[in-house]
Protein backbone atom coordinates (compact mmCIF):
# COMPACT_ATOMS: atom_id res chain seq x y z
CA UNK A 1 0.00 0.00 0.00
CA UNK A 2 1.36 3.41 -0.77
CA UNK A 3 2.03 6.22 1.34
CA UNK A 4 -1.30 8.65 1.22
CA UNK A 5 -0.89 12.59 1.15
CA UNK A 6 -3.23 15.48 1.24
CA UNK A 7 -2.88 18.52 -1.42
CA UNK A 8 -3.41 22.01 0.07
CA UNK A 9 -5.67 23.58 -1.97
CA UNK A 10 -4.06 27.07 -1.48
CA UNK A 11 -0.44 26.90 -1.83
CA UNK A 12 -0.40 23.01 -3.20
CA UNK A 13 2.20 22.36 -0.34
CA UNK A 14 1.71 18.13 0.28
CA UNK A 15 1.00 17.17 3.57
CA UNK A 16 0.38 14.07 5.46
CA UNK A 17 -2.44 11.89 4.70
CA UNK A 18 -3.66 12.84 8.33
CA UNK A 19 -2.81 16.32 8.74
CA UNK A 20 -6.01 18.89 9.55
CA UNK A 21 -4.22 21.81 8.68
CA UNK A 22 -1.73 23.06 5.94
CA UNK A 23 1.56 23.16 7.42
CA UNK A 24 2.46 25.63 4.79
CA UNK A 25 0.29 28.11 4.91
CA UNK A 26 -2.46 26.90 7.79
CA UNK A 27 -5.43 26.04 5.58
CA UNK A 28 -7.83 23.77 7.19
CA UNK A 29 -7.63 20.24 4.79
CA UNK A 30 -9.42 17.99 6.93
CA UNK A 31 -12.18 17.80 4.19
CA UNK A 32 -9.41 17.36 1.48
CA UNK A 33 -8.94 13.69 0.53
CA UNK A 34 -5.93 11.84 0.57
CA UNK A 35 -4.45 10.74 -2.09
CA UNK A 36 -2.08 8.29 -3.17
CA UNK A 37 1.13 8.91 -4.59
CA UNK A 38 0.43 6.36 -7.24
CA UNK A 39 -2.72 7.88 -7.76
CA UNK A 40 -1.54 11.91 -8.42
CA UNK A 41 -1.54 11.16 -12.40
CA UNK A 42 -5.23 10.14 -12.35
CA UNK A 43 -5.94 13.66 -10.22
CA UNK A 44 -8.20 15.51 -12.42
CA UNK A 45 -7.00 19.42 -13.83
CA UNK A 46 -8.27 21.97 -11.24
CA UNK A 47 -10.53 25.02 -12.13
CA UNK A 48 -8.75 27.28 -10.35
CA UNK A 49 -4.73 27.50 -10.98
CA UNK A 50 -3.01 28.91 -8.11
CA UNK A 51 -0.10 30.26 -9.83
CA UNK A 52 -1.53 33.06 -11.82
CA UNK A 53 -1.28 35.42 -8.67
CA UNK A 54 -4.59 37.20 -9.37
CA UNK A 55 -5.58 36.72 -5.59
CA UNK A 56 -4.15 36.15 -2.39
CA UNK A 57 -6.46 33.48 -1.25
CA UNK A 58 -9.08 30.81 -3.08
CA UNK A 59 -12.56 32.02 -1.97
CA UNK A 60 -13.71 28.24 -1.85
CA UNK A 61 -11.16 27.83 0.50
CA UNK A 62 -12.04 29.97 2.91
CA UNK A 63 -13.88 27.75 5.96
CA UNK A 64 -17.40 28.69 7.11
CA UNK A 65 -16.41 30.97 10.18
CA UNK A 66 -14.66 33.29 7.94
CA UNK A 67 -17.07 33.90 5.39
CA UNK A 68 -19.77 34.34 8.06
CA UNK A 69 -17.07 37.33 9.55
CA UNK A 70 -16.50 38.90 6.46
CA UNK A 71 -20.37 39.04 6.03
CA UNK A 72 -21.07 40.80 9.41
CA UNK A 73 -18.76 43.30 8.27
CA UNK A 74 -20.34 44.12 5.49
CA UNK A 75 -23.71 44.15 6.85
CA UNK A 76 -22.87 46.47 10.00
CA UNK A 77 -21.20 48.88 7.34
CA UNK A 78 -24.25 48.94 5.45
CA UNK A 79 -26.43 49.23 8.55
CA UNK A 80 -23.97 52.43 9.81
CA UNK A 81 -24.18 53.82 6.33
CA UNK A 82 -28.27 54.01 6.20
CA UNK A 83 -27.94 55.53 9.58
CA UNK A 84 -25.95 58.38 8.33
CA UNK A 85 -27.73 58.89 5.48
CA UNK A 86 -31.28 59.20 7.25
CA UNK A 87 -30.11 61.39 9.95
CA UNK A 88 -28.77 63.86 7.34
CA UNK A 89 -32.05 63.70 5.36
CA UNK A 90 -34.04 64.26 8.63
CA UNK A 91 -31.64 66.82 9.60
CA UNK A 92 -32.84 68.80 6.07
CA UNK A 93 -35.84 68.07 6.80
CA UNK A 94 -36.23 69.98 10.08
CA UNK A 95 -34.50 73.15 9.21
CA UNK A 96 -36.84 73.75 5.76
CA UNK A 97 -39.87 73.89 8.32
CA UNK A 98 -38.14 76.72 10.53
CA UNK A 99 -38.79 79.82 10.00
CA UNK A 100 -36.48 82.63 8.37
CA UNK A 101 -36.27 84.56 11.52
CA UNK A 102 -35.29 81.90 13.85
CA UNK A 103 -32.22 81.22 11.57
CA UNK A 104 -29.24 83.00 13.65
CA UNK A 105 -25.97 82.47 11.24
CA UNK A 106 -23.11 81.25 12.85
CA UNK A 107 -20.45 82.98 14.04
CA UNK A 108 -17.25 82.90 11.22
CA UNK A 109 -14.25 81.26 13.62
CA UNK A 110 -11.49 83.65 14.95
CA UNK A 111 -7.87 83.11 14.98
CA UNK A 112 -6.57 82.99 18.15
CA UNK A 113 -4.32 86.14 18.81
CA UNK A 114 -0.86 85.90 20.22
CA UNK A 115 0.99 88.55 22.55
CA UNK A 116 4.13 90.12 20.32
CA UNK A 117 7.22 90.15 22.24
CA UNK A 118 9.26 92.93 21.35
CA UNK A 119 12.85 92.77 23.07
CA UNK A 120 14.21 96.40 24.66
CA UNK A 121 12.54 99.15 26.54
CA UNK A 122 9.71 100.46 24.67
CA UNK A 123 10.48 104.06 23.38
CA UNK A 124 8.51 107.23 24.01
CA UNK A 125 6.80 108.43 21.15
CA UNK A 126 6.84 112.26 20.99
CA UNK A 127 3.32 113.76 20.95
CA UNK A 128 3.09 116.84 17.59
CA UNK A 129 3.06 120.27 19.62
CA UNK A 130 0.65 122.96 17.94
CA UNK A 131 2.91 125.53 16.88
CA UNK A 132 1.29 129.41 17.68
CA UNK A 133 0.11 131.13 14.94
CA UNK A 134 2.03 135.00 14.45
CA UNK A 135 -0.39 137.47 13.71
CA UNK A 136 1.62 139.96 11.71
CA UNK A 137 1.59 143.56 12.65
CA UNK A 138 1.21 146.40 10.48
CA UNK A 139 4.58 148.23 10.09
CA UNK A 140 3.78 152.28 8.71
CA UNK A 141 5.68 152.87 5.93
CA UNK A 142 7.58 155.41 6.05
CA UNK A 143 6.76 158.40 2.94
CA UNK A 144 8.98 159.62 0.26
CA UNK A 145 11.34 162.58 0.76
CA UNK A 146 9.68 165.41 -1.18
CA UNK A 147 11.65 168.77 -1.98
CA UNK A 148 10.64 171.81 -3.29
CA UNK A 149 13.14 173.21 -5.98
CA UNK A 150 14.59 176.50 -4.98
CA UNK A 151 16.81 178.83 -6.92
CA UNK A 152 19.89 177.57 -6.53
CA UNK A 153 18.88 173.94 -6.23
CA UNK A 154 20.37 171.24 -8.10
CA UNK A 155 19.52 167.34 -8.65
CA UNK A 156 22.77 166.25 -6.71
CA UNK A 157 21.96 168.77 -3.57
CA UNK A 158 18.53 166.80 -3.54
CA UNK A 159 19.65 163.47 -3.18
CA UNK A 160 21.88 164.61 -0.90
CA UNK A 161 19.85 166.44 1.40
CA UNK A 162 17.84 163.27 1.38
CA UNK A 163 20.27 161.25 2.98
CA UNK A 164 21.83 159.90 0.27
CA UNK A 165 25.92 159.63 0.10
CA UNK A 166 26.34 158.12 -3.59
CA UNK A 167 24.85 159.34 -6.71
CA UNK A 168 23.46 155.42 -7.52
CA UNK A 169 19.79 156.14 -6.98
CA UNK A 170 19.90 159.03 -9.47
CA UNK A 171 18.48 157.33 -12.84
CA UNK A 172 16.41 156.13 -10.16
CA UNK A 173 14.53 159.34 -9.26
CA UNK A 174 15.31 160.84 -12.79
CA UNK A 175 12.49 158.03 -13.50
CA UNK A 176 9.88 158.31 -10.64
CA UNK A 177 10.07 162.45 -11.62
CA UNK A 178 10.05 162.11 -15.53
CA UNK A 179 13.04 163.94 -15.86
CA UNK A 180 15.39 164.18 -18.70
CA UNK A 181 17.94 166.50 -17.96
CA UNK A 182 18.94 166.80 -14.52
CA UNK A 183 20.21 170.29 -15.31
CA UNK A 184 17.03 171.42 -16.05
CA UNK A 185 15.03 171.13 -13.09
CA UNK A 186 12.30 174.11 -12.02
CA UNK A 187 12.10 176.37 -9.28
CA UNK A 188 9.06 175.02 -7.20
CA UNK A 189 9.18 172.09 -8.87
CA UNK A 190 8.19 168.66 -6.52
CA UNK A 191 11.05 166.37 -6.40
CA UNK A 192 10.30 163.08 -5.24
CA UNK A 193 13.09 160.86 -3.73
CA UNK A 194 12.56 157.39 -1.97
CA UNK A 195 14.10 157.41 1.58
CA UNK A 196 17.41 155.28 1.82
CA UNK A 197 17.48 152.30 4.01
CA UNK A 198 18.82 152.17 7.71
CA UNK A 199 22.43 151.58 8.02
CA UNK A 200 23.51 150.02 10.81
CA UNK A 201 26.28 151.57 12.91
CA UNK A 202 28.28 148.88 14.24
CA UNK A 203 30.18 151.49 17.07
CA UNK A 204 27.17 152.51 17.92
CA UNK A 205 25.69 149.66 19.69
CA UNK A 206 25.74 148.39 23.18
CA UNK A 207 24.60 144.69 24.31
CA UNK A 208 22.74 144.74 27.47
CA UNK A 209 24.38 143.54 30.85
CA UNK A 210 22.38 140.82 32.42
CA UNK A 211 22.73 139.92 36.07
CA UNK A 212 23.67 136.40 36.85
CA UNK A 213 22.13 136.06 39.81
CA UNK A 214 18.67 137.52 38.37
CA UNK A 215 16.35 134.70 37.48
CA UNK A 216 13.26 134.88 34.61
CA UNK A 217 10.93 134.49 37.73
CA UNK A 218 12.34 138.01 39.75
CA UNK A 219 11.84 139.92 36.53
CA UNK A 220 8.73 142.17 35.99
CA UNK A 221 6.28 141.12 33.44
CA UNK A 222 7.07 144.54 31.14
CA UNK A 223 10.67 144.18 31.33
CA UNK A 224 10.03 140.35 30.28
CA UNK A 225 8.74 141.14 27.06
CA UNK A 226 11.31 143.63 26.74
CA UNK A 227 13.99 141.02 26.86
CA UNK A 228 11.90 138.72 24.52
CA UNK A 229 11.90 141.42 22.10
CA UNK A 230 15.65 142.25 22.40
CA UNK A 231 17.11 142.54 18.91
CA UNK A 232 20.68 143.03 19.72
CA UNK A 233 21.54 143.83 15.90
CA UNK A 234 19.24 146.95 16.30
CA UNK A 235 20.86 150.19 17.17
CA UNK A 236 20.75 151.58 20.05
CA UNK A 237 19.14 155.39 20.81
CA UNK A 238 22.08 156.27 22.62
CA UNK A 239 25.32 156.03 20.91
CA UNK A 240 28.43 155.41 22.87
CA UNK A 241 31.89 156.80 22.59
CA UNK A 242 34.99 155.78 23.57
CA UNK A 243 37.61 157.39 25.56
CA UNK A 244 39.56 159.62 23.82
CA UNK A 245 37.18 160.63 21.69
CA UNK A 246 34.06 163.27 20.70
CA UNK A 247 31.12 163.72 19.02
CA UNK A 248 31.23 166.52 15.78
CA UNK A 249 28.10 167.49 14.25
CA UNK A 250 28.63 168.40 10.78
CA UNK A 251 27.43 172.10 9.64
CA UNK A 252 26.56 173.17 6.90
CA UNK A 253 29.47 173.35 4.55
CA UNK A 254 32.19 171.01 6.74
CA UNK A 255 34.19 169.21 4.49
CA UNK A 256 36.02 166.07 5.57
CA UNK A 257 39.54 168.02 5.45
CA UNK A 258 37.82 170.67 7.48
CA UNK A 259 37.16 168.46 9.86
CA UNK A 260 40.14 167.16 9.71
CA UNK A 261 42.40 170.18 10.33
CA UNK A 262 39.80 171.34 12.80
CA UNK A 263 40.45 168.49 15.15
CA UNK A 264 44.75 168.09 14.29
CA UNK A 265 44.17 164.63 12.28
CA UNK A 266 44.08 163.21 8.91
CA UNK A 267 41.72 161.30 6.62
CA UNK A 268 42.94 157.39 7.28
CA UNK A 269 42.31 158.05 11.27
CA UNK A 270 38.59 159.69 10.37
CA UNK A 271 37.61 156.92 8.08
CA UNK A 272 39.18 154.40 10.71
CA UNK A 273 37.03 156.14 13.60
CA UNK A 274 33.66 156.37 11.04
CA UNK A 275 33.72 152.86 9.07
CA UNK A 276 30.29 153.82 8.09
CA UNK A 277 31.28 156.84 5.92
CA UNK A 278 32.40 156.21 2.32
CA UNK A 279 36.14 157.41 1.51
CA UNK A 280 35.80 157.20 -2.26
CA UNK A 281 38.92 156.90 -3.74
CA UNK A 282 41.01 158.23 -1.01
CA UNK A 283 45.00 157.42 -0.69
CA UNK A 284 45.44 157.67 2.77
CA UNK A 285 49.13 157.43 2.35
CA UNK A 286 48.04 161.17 2.02
CA UNK A 287 47.35 163.47 5.04
CA UNK A 288 43.61 164.53 3.19
CA UNK A 289 43.27 161.25 1.00
CA UNK A 290 44.94 162.97 -2.24
CA UNK A 291 42.89 165.22 -4.58
CA UNK A 292 40.65 161.97 -5.98
CA UNK A 293 39.36 161.50 -2.44
CA UNK A 294 35.33 162.24 -1.88
CA UNK A 295 33.60 162.32 0.73
CA UNK A 296 30.32 162.85 1.05
CA UNK A 297 28.91 164.37 4.25
CA UNK A 298 25.23 165.71 5.31
CA UNK A 299 24.74 168.30 7.78
CA UNK A 300 23.66 167.06 11.12
CA UNK A 301 25.48 164.21 10.63
CA UNK A 302 27.41 162.83 13.33
CA UNK A 303 31.24 161.73 13.08
CA UNK A 304 33.88 160.00 15.75
CA UNK A 305 36.96 162.75 15.78
CA UNK A 306 40.08 162.42 18.67
CA UNK A 307 38.76 164.56 21.21
CA UNK A 308 41.16 167.94 21.75
CA UNK A 309 43.55 167.73 24.01
CA UNK A 310 42.99 170.29 27.11
CA UNK A 311 45.89 172.61 27.59
CA UNK A 312 46.42 175.03 30.75
CA UNK A 313 47.17 178.30 29.66
CA UNK A 314 48.70 180.33 32.43
CA UNK A 315 47.58 183.50 32.96
CA UNK A 316 49.95 186.65 32.49
CA UNK A 317 50.79 189.35 35.24
CA UNK A 318 49.31 192.48 33.36
CA UNK A 319 52.22 195.47 33.91
CA UNK A 320 49.97 198.08 33.13
CA UNK A 321 52.16 198.93 29.82
CA UNK A 322 50.51 196.31 27.50
CA UNK A 323 49.25 197.47 23.82
CA UNK A 324 46.04 196.41 23.41
CA UNK A 325 45.91 193.98 20.12
CA UNK A 326 42.95 194.23 18.17
CA UNK A 327 40.66 190.48 18.03
CA UNK A 328 41.91 188.47 15.14
CA UNK A 329 39.96 188.28 11.51
CA UNK A 330 38.27 185.26 11.23
CA UNK A 331 39.41 183.80 7.42
CA UNK A 332 38.35 180.63 5.88
CA UNK A 333 41.26 178.82 3.43
CA UNK A 334 41.05 177.78 -0.13
CA UNK A 335 38.87 174.95 -1.42
CA UNK A 336 40.51 172.51 -2.63
CA UNK A 337 39.84 171.24 -5.98
CA UNK A 338 38.56 167.43 -5.86
CA UNK A 339 37.48 166.51 -9.48
CA UNK A 340 37.45 165.73 -12.39
CA UNK A 341 41.12 165.10 -12.67
CA UNK A 342 43.40 167.52 -14.58
CA UNK A 343 43.56 167.30 -18.20
CA UNK A 344 40.38 164.76 -17.88
CA UNK A 345 38.78 164.33 -21.25
CA UNK A 346 34.52 164.24 -21.96
CA UNK A 347 32.53 163.63 -24.89
CA UNK A 348 29.99 165.25 -26.40
CA UNK A 349 26.91 163.77 -24.02
CA UNK A 350 29.34 163.28 -21.07
CA UNK A 351 27.84 165.57 -18.01
CA UNK A 352 30.45 167.33 -16.19
CA UNK A 353 30.34 167.54 -12.45
CA UNK A 354 33.06 169.80 -10.68
CA UNK A 355 33.59 168.93 -6.98
CA UNK A 356 35.55 170.40 -4.28
CA UNK A 357 36.67 170.63 -0.43
CA UNK A 358 35.94 174.02 1.80
CA UNK A 359 38.23 173.50 4.77
CA UNK A 360 35.93 176.13 6.42
CA UNK A 361 32.25 177.38 6.77
CA UNK A 362 31.03 180.07 4.44
CA UNK A 363 29.70 183.22 5.76
CA UNK A 364 26.33 184.12 5.33
CA UNK A 365 27.38 186.26 2.71
CA UNK A 366 29.65 184.42 1.03
CA UNK A 367 29.37 181.82 -1.73
CA UNK A 368 31.66 179.75 -3.98
CA UNK A 369 32.40 181.27 -7.76
CA UNK A 370 33.15 178.65 -10.24
CA UNK A 371 35.13 180.30 -12.91
CA UNK A 372 35.32 178.23 -16.43
CA UNK A 373 37.12 179.76 -20.19
CA UNK A 374 38.42 177.49 -23.37
CA UNK A 375 42.17 178.40 -23.58
CA UNK A 376 42.63 181.24 -26.12
CA UNK A 377 39.16 182.62 -26.30
CA UNK A 378 37.35 185.80 -24.84
CA UNK A 379 34.08 184.18 -23.22
CA UNK A 380 33.76 183.50 -19.40
CA UNK A 381 31.43 181.78 -17.86
CA UNK A 382 30.83 182.36 -13.76
CA UNK A 383 27.96 180.51 -11.74
CA UNK A 384 27.90 181.06 -7.84
CA UNK A 385 26.72 178.28 -5.34
CA UNK A 386 27.29 177.31 -1.88
CA UNK A 387 27.06 173.27 -2.62
CA UNK A 388 30.54 171.71 -3.26
CA UNK A 389 30.05 170.72 -6.50
CA UNK A 390 28.62 172.37 -9.79
CA UNK A 391 26.98 170.60 -13.14
CA UNK A 392 28.57 172.22 -16.15
CA UNK A 393 25.90 173.28 -17.91
CA UNK A 394 24.50 172.69 -21.98
CA UNK A 395 25.05 176.22 -22.95
CA UNK A 396 28.80 176.41 -21.70
CA UNK A 397 29.53 173.35 -24.57
CA UNK A 398 30.95 174.45 -28.09
CA UNK A 399 28.28 173.77 -30.74
CA UNK A 400 30.94 172.24 -32.97
CA UNK A 401 32.83 168.80 -33.52
CA UNK A 402 36.02 170.06 -32.29
CA UNK A 403 37.50 168.92 -28.46
CA UNK A 404 38.09 172.25 -26.89
CA UNK A 405 40.60 172.54 -23.76
CA UNK A 406 38.68 175.01 -20.69
CA UNK A 407 40.19 175.47 -17.51
CA UNK A 408 38.24 175.99 -14.28
CA UNK A 409 38.94 177.32 -10.88
CA UNK A 410 36.48 177.57 -7.78
CA UNK A 411 37.08 180.79 -5.57
CA UNK A 412 35.21 182.41 -2.39
CA UNK A 413 33.39 185.54 -2.90
CA UNK A 414 32.05 188.32 -0.81
CA UNK A 415 29.08 189.33 -2.56
CA UNK A 416 29.43 192.34 -0.53
CA UNK A 417 32.20 193.19 -1.94
CA UNK A 418 32.57 190.80 -4.65
CA UNK A 419 36.19 190.04 -3.24
CA UNK A 420 37.43 186.68 -3.64
CA UNK A 421 40.65 186.28 -2.12
CA UNK A 422 40.77 182.42 -1.56
CA UNK A 423 40.45 180.11 -5.04
CA UNK A 424 41.91 176.72 -5.77
CA UNK A 425 43.76 176.08 -8.28
CA UNK A 426 43.63 176.11 -12.04
CA UNK A 427 42.54 172.50 -13.39
CA UNK A 428 41.87 172.41 -17.31
CA UNK A 429 39.79 169.60 -19.19
CA UNK A 430 39.18 168.53 -22.81
CA UNK A 431 35.34 168.39 -23.66
CA UNK A 432 34.55 167.88 -27.20
CA UNK A 433 31.74 170.52 -28.94
CA UNK A 434 27.89 169.05 -29.03
CA UNK A 435 28.38 169.19 -33.04
CA UNK A 436 25.52 171.71 -33.51
CA UNK A 437 22.95 169.71 -31.11
CA UNK A 438 21.10 170.23 -28.28
CA UNK A 439 20.44 168.29 -25.54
Amino acid sequence: MSESYKRCPICEARNHGNASTCSTCGTTIEDVEAQALADESQLAPRAYDYRHGETDLYEGALNVTARRLFAGIAVVGIALLGVTVLAIVSDLSGRENVPLGELSPSAAPTRPSFATVTPGFPSPVPSPTPLPTLVPSETPTPSPCIHRVAAGDSLISIIAGCGYRKLDILPTVKAINGIVDETRIQVGQEIVVPLPSATRDPLSESVPQLNAAASVDDTPASEGLALLSFDPFAPTETPTILPGLTWHTVAAGDSMIAIAVQYDTDAKNLSDLNPEVAFALCDFSLPYGGGECIVELIEGQTLRVPAPTATITPVPTLSGSETPVPPATATVNAPFAVGPPDRAFFGASDQITLRWVATGTLAADEVFRVAFSEVGAVDRFTADTRDLFFILPRRWQADDDQRHTYIWQVSIVDQTTDASPQATGIRTLVWEGSGGSTS
